[in-house]
């Protein structure tokens, strides 16, 4: 049954989606658990990693150019538009908190599940993930309203729970238990992780239910805000960094549009501003629509270059 719904999670996915949004009040119910829900989905992520290739990924320096790419040149790109097309200072913060944001820790799972390489998936959302504190802190001082602030203490210890927690909780597990038995469970890992995922587009549907039901224009102009920011990201990804790959430039643009926008939320929180889970709820639909979208585009690719094999350079 795990590997039957992990097979068809893309469904999976968009229904939560479509769940979250048609019944608000179970989107309400399970928000409060999300952050417990985060900090597993990435602690099973990373014990399902091979400790030894990641970190030696880590250490390219294409890796951290693309985490470069996914915060700081988005935040700029993605801001800049916003205030040429005159958004309101809280839909702009809303703009460059999403930016900031790193990728989801279920991408290398996605990406599995499209056919794409999983391990430099995984490195370039640990990338993404640790630079995300220092863009999203500037993010904040240049974009943030008067009414807002960042408890600078409350951002850290949140730092560590949830981002350095996992890490040290994994890094004990692969020094601790013998690897063979981390091996056998990786595939049950990665079934759970992907399992784990419909419970944030679930859950984080209903301030933009609530913003649907005052306003369906708006609501609708700002789902098209979720669905612009996405091919946004999408596109600029996969444009950049197809030059040797087409592989690579479906990667990168999965990875840039699939954003951990909870977690940006739990170290933050209202610093955020009151457009950002409107905006976060916006997004779900276009987000996780996104894995059929690039496995339609990798059966295409492929299909008219079947000699292409998938390459991480």
């Amino acid at each position: 049954m795990l590997s039957l719904l992990a097979r068809h999670s893309s469904i999976l996915l968009l229904l939560a989606a479509v769940i979250g949004f048609s019944f608000p009040a179970i989107s309400t119910a399970v928000f409060p658990y999300l952050p417990y829900i985060l900090f597993f989905l990435m602690l099973f992520t990373l014990i399902g990693m091979k400790q030894n290739a990641l970190i030696s990924l880590l250490f390219q320096p294409k890796i951290w150019v693309y985490a470069f790419y996914h915060a700081a040149l988005l935040s700029i790109l993605s801001t800049f538009i916003a205030s040429v097309l005159g958004a309101s200072a809280s839909l702009i913060l809303a703009i460059s908190a999403v930016a900031a944001t790193g990728s989801l820790f279920a991408t290398p799972a996605i990406a599995r599940s499209v056919g794409l390489d999983v391990m430099t998936a995984m490195a370039m959302t640990i990338a993404t993930t640790l630079l995300m504190p220092v863009v999203l802190c500037i993010n904040l001082y240049l974009f943030q309203h008067d009414s807002f602030g960042l408890d600078l203490m409350t951002y850290f210890q949140r730092l560590v729970i949830f981002i350095f927690g996992p890490m040290l909780l994994s890094d004990l597990c692969h020094r601790y238990v013998p690897s063979h038995i981390l091996q056998r469970t990786h595939s049950k890992i990665a079934q759970v992780t992907i399992l784990l995922v419909p419970a944030f587009p679930l859950g984080l549907m209903a301030d933009f239910r609530t913003f649907v039901d005052q306003s369906w224009q708006q609501g609708l102009l700002y789902f098209g805000y979720g669905i612009a920011i996405c091919l946004l990201f999408f596109i600029t990804g996969f444009l950049l960094f197809m030059r040797k790959n087409v592989q690579n430039g479906l990667l990168a643009g999965i990875t840039s549009a699939n954003r951990n926008v909870l977690l940006t939320y739990t170290v933050a929180g209202t610093a955020l501003g009151p457009d950002y889970l409107i905006l976060v709820g916006a997004l779900q639909l276009p987000i996780y629509a996104m894995p059929l979208v690039v496995k339609w585009m990798s059966n295409l690719l492929n299909s008219k270059n079947p000699t292409q094999t998938p390459s991480v350079n």
